[in-house]
């Protein structure tokens, strides 16, 4: 902007009004990623809004992992929020792995209120994904059949028929 004249002096500003003016003069005054931020915001009433259509754009942009832009908006929001970051296996036997979690301090909030307690956050949230981990497995182990119901009840059977079944319909 240091060889410009100022907005307010050009012509073409003196008629503008309201959220018209604010686009004309961001567009006039910014480019690029500062641009698109201003352009966002005119639009918006709320400084929480503002915030996550800021952090949207430097996703767009590359400037913001979508893990971190996730985990600030649930923050931002005071939603409780949980993902898995990293989950390794080991090759030489798949049975053994781990993964690595990450959380808010609303989500550990909601596990508290849910009756989960433990000596740091860390251990709060150990002990809800033991118990999710044991509902997957009651789940399966629910799921199994032991080959005592009719394996067929849900598949549907195909069968063409030759020539010679066709001329016998």
């Amino acid at each position: 902007m240091a060889n410009k004249i100022p907005f307010w002096m050009l012509p073409a500003s003196w008629g503008l009004v309201g959220k018209s003016k604010l686009r004309a003069k961001a567009e006039y005054e910014l480019t690029g990623v500062a641009l698109s931020k201003e352009l966002a915001r005119i639009d918006i009433d709320n400084d929480i809004d503002a915030q996550v259509s800021d952090m949207d754009i430097d996703v767009a942009n590359g400037n913001m992992s979508q893990s971190v832009r996730d985990k600030a908006v649930a923050g931002l929001k005071k939603e409780p929020w949980v993902e898995v970051k990293h989950m390794q296996v080991n090759p030489e036997d798949v049975k053994q792995g781990y993964m690595e979690l990450d959380w808010n301090e609303e989500f550990v909030a909601m596990l508290h209120a849910q009756g989960y307690t433990g000596e740091s956050d860390e251990s709060v949230v150990n002990k809800w994904f033991n118990d999710i981990c044991r509902t997957v497995l009651l789940q399966e182990n629910a799921d199994m059949d032991f080959g005592l119901q009719d394996a067929d009840s849900d598949v549907i059977k195909v069968r063409n028929k030759s020539k010679t079944d066709r001329l016998d319909d």
